[in-house]
């Protein structure tokens, strides 16, 4: 299992929460799979757990409360935080395929910008190397109180810091935000997305989350994902201005079948422009993982996989193209950077995959 970090440049920025760790020793037999999901909902008095296998073309899942019992098999309206990046790498890979854009385009040709200024490129927004950090939450800009103020209206009052930042907000932070004309590293980058997301908006001439609405109803067929509005079915949404650019990094609200049905659709390459975001465009030996386009892959066992948090959820979703299956996991609950549930639905996540991929799909007790 690869080892791989992705860490928003603060802690309290929960759409970028992402942390894989290589286990001691195998996990993923039966056994484990149920002491993690009984580790995770221990002392989590209303937890809906829900963890969700795709194989072929059967859907399962399962709700889990606490103390692992099983609940009633309620399809839960999650907030899926940055696996939301997925759909708009797909949006990307949609926009390619209708010659709107091109991966090597400046981000100039497409918004108001001066075009004899470096800007970075579609593609390296969609890998993460723009040299875009954190906006407006850039650590070394803000003080302790600040960074306080930010954390306890995200955890403690679960609220969305995302909101209120819109089009003119994030080509406003592009110009002041001048580049070099140089290679960048991998850095996570919420802003990066904003920014992609806004480029996708201005070629359908339509905001970021009318193109999505769009998208995922007419392109994709799913019913059950849509722009978060502040509902559901569960607690503690997070509530978006329409024009909010920040959609495309962490806004979209998801159930466990659509999620599944969504990885079936990538898995089958339907429609073929999803091909597209599979390809590994960069890797990072050193790290240990590749990028495709919004997905991150790990190049030892060719797994696609991203997940998510809000200050109210935790998300991960992993596919596996050779054994044909994916896995989603859903909770209600939001890992906090330094806690036991940091990296908790991710290892489960690749627990899952590996047990699918040995076989131990009937005997993983969760079909």
């Amino acid at each position: 299992m690869v080892i791989i970090k992705v860490i928003a440049v603060i802690a309290v920025i929960a759409l970028a929460i992402a942390v894989i760790v290589r286990p001691e020793a195998d996990r993923s037999d039966k056994a484990s799979i149920t002491n993690m999901i009984r580790e995770y909902t221990k002392d989590k008095s209303d937890v809906k757990l829900t963890v969700g296998l795709l194989k072929g073309h059967k859907i399962s899942y399962k709700v889990y409360g606490v103390g692992a019992k099983e609940l009633d098999p309620v399809e839960y309206e999650y907030e899926i935080g940055s696996i939301s990046k997925t759909f708009t790498s797909s949006m990307l890979c949609k926009a390619v395929a209708d010659g709107r854009v091109n991966l090597s385009d400046s981000i100039s040709k497409h918004l108001p910008l001066d075009p004899h200024t470096f800007y970075p490129t579609i593609l390296s927004l969609a890998t993460h190397t723009s040299g875009y950090g954190e906006y407006p939450f850039d650590a070394s800009t803000l003080s302790e109180e600040e960074l306080e103020a930010i954390n306890t209206k995200f955890y403690e009052k679960r609220l969305n810091i995302y909101q209120g930042i819109n089009r003119e907000d994030t080509l406003g932070r592009i110009k002041s935000n001048v580049l070099q004309d140089k290679p960048y590293g991998w850095e996570y980058s919420n802003f990066g997305i904003a920014v992609l997301g806004t480029v996708l908006g201005e070629v359908y001439d339509t905001t970021v989350k009318q193109r999505f609405e769009s998208f995922i109803k007419n392109e994709l067929g799913l019913t059950k994902t849509r722009p978060g509005n502040g509902t559901g079915n569960l607690n503690s949404y997070w509530t978006w201005n329409d024009d909010d650019t920040y959609f495309a990094a962490g806004g979209l609200v998801s159930t466990v079948t659509d999620l599944l049905k969504y990885g079936r659709m990538h898995l089958d390459d339907s429609p073929g422009y999803l091909a597209l975001s599979h390809k590994t465009y960069q890797t990072f030996e050193k790290d240990g993982f590749a990028m495709g386009l919004g997905w991150l892959i790990d190049p030892e066992k060719g797994y696609l996989w991203h997940n998510g948090g809000t200050s109210s959820c935790t998300s991960f979703i992993g596919i596996d193209k050779e054994h044909d299956t994916a896995i989603v996991i859903l909770s209600n609950y939001p890992a906090k950077e330094g806690t036991k549930d940091e990296d908790a639905l991710d290892i489960l996540g690749y627990a899952l995959l590996d047990s699918l991929s040995h076989g131990a799909y009937v005997q993983s007790g969760l079909n």
